[in-house]
């Protein structure tokens, strides 16, 4: 089987904690905890950085096992057909808020109107293609862009720095107000969570497990600037800018002879999303397969299916899927961020006692 490096794990860590932050996410969090969000979200990065210790030392342990496997000889098939549902679910959800928030950025960047047929026919062939092709290629893919995109993001939040900024008021919340809004969010992470599913896929021989914590601790920090600028420039009037990342350039797209500035921070959104959204539906789709004994193609029509059936029918409006990732798709979250670590970690330490008593 054809491995990822643990580079190219790195940087797919980096694209999961992205995920869902650096667009709606400042301004939906303002509405209830104002700049006190910061502290809201490094409290959520720092219960997902517990996961990588617990994703690292279950991946020396069963080096070349899968996830499925393990779970199944461990808990039994049922309970673990249980939570491959639930991840099953957690990834598809994932998939379409990625898409709706970025998709009405760049129709209110753009085209100023509806152009979803124009998005889709665009965007479900290269998913497709990355299923297809396996999460080697295209990781591979990724990591010959990902110091290019990573420069266009570091650009936004260097240019919004010649743009008047003020230090944000801090501590104006309280605690039911942090911890509502921690469990309100909690959706938007779980960035560990997929490489659980394919740690068989990862190649521990080449390369140092240390670089996977500088991988995501260097992403966490970009993101709590991000958040941290955003505040320093808008303050008060937070909540009515929607898109983080590029709202940063606003007040600044000209700059001197050189010209809009702003396509930059589109290039970078629309690469973000799409490797995004390649890691979220191969997700999908390795749970699917794990669940039903069928193969890739059905697995790629199935999710083409459900993803355009729970756009139009279940969700239809961008409001309608933002709403549902704050008040019922935290129940879900709350399962496969915590409980499913929670059950690794007994394993492990089941595992442990085991071999001490022997």
């Amino acid at each position: 089987m054809k491995k990822i490096s643990i580079n190219q794990c790195g940087i797919l860590m980096v694209l999961c904690i992205f995920a869902n932050k650096i667009l709606l996410m400042p301004s939906l969090m303002y509405h209830q905890t104002s700049a006190d969000s910061i502290f809201v979200l490094l409290v959520l990065f720092l219960l997902d950085f517990i996961m990588l210790p617990i994703f690292i030392k279950l991946k020396k342990v069963y080096k070349d096992d899968k996830f499925y496997d393990v779970l199944k000889a461990k808990i039994g098939v049922f309970f673990t057909k249980l939570i491959y549902i639930a991840l099953l679910i957690f990834f598809m959800f994932k998939c379409l808020l990625v898409f709706s928030i970025t998709y009405v950025y760049f129709k209110q960047q753009i085209y100023q109107e509806e152009f979803i047929f124009l998005a889709l026919i665009a965007f479900l062939p290269v998913i497709n293609h990355a299923i297809f092709v396996g999460v080697r290629s295209f990781s591979r893919t990724i990591e010959l862009f990902f110091w290019i995109v990573i420069a266009g993001f570091i650009f936004c939040l260097v240019i919004s720095l010649f743009t008047p900024i003020s230090m944000p008021l801090f501590f104006t919340s309280n605690s039911s107000e942090f911890f509502s809004s921690m469990y309100n969010h909690v959706f938007a992470f779980g960035d560990f969570i997929f490489f659980f599913l394919i740690m068989d896929r990862i190649d521990f021989n080449k390369g140092k497990t240390k670089n996977l914590y500088f991988y995501s601790l260097f992403a966490m920090f970009l993101v709590l600037i991000l958040f941290f600028l955003f505040y320093a420039k808008y303050q008060s009037t937070a909540f009515m800018h929607n898109n983080a990342l590029a709202d940063l350039l606003v007040f600044s797209v000209q700059f001197n002879a050189i010209g809009r500035l702003d396509i930059i921070a589109m290039l970078t959104i629309m690469f973000i999303t799409l490797f995004q959204i390649e890691i979220f539906s191969y997700a999908f789709c390795d749970c699917f397969m794990s669940i039903f004994p069928l193969n890739k193609t059905f697995s790629v029509v199935i999710f083409d299916i459900l993803f355009l059936l729970l756009y139009y029918v279940f969700i239809g409006k961008y409001e309608t899927m933002v709403a549902s990732s704050l008040f019922w798709l935290p129940y879900l979250a709350v399962f496969v961020n915590y409980l499913i670590p929670i059950i690794v970690i007994f394993l492990l330490l089941r595992l442990k006692n085991n071999i001490n008593d022997s």
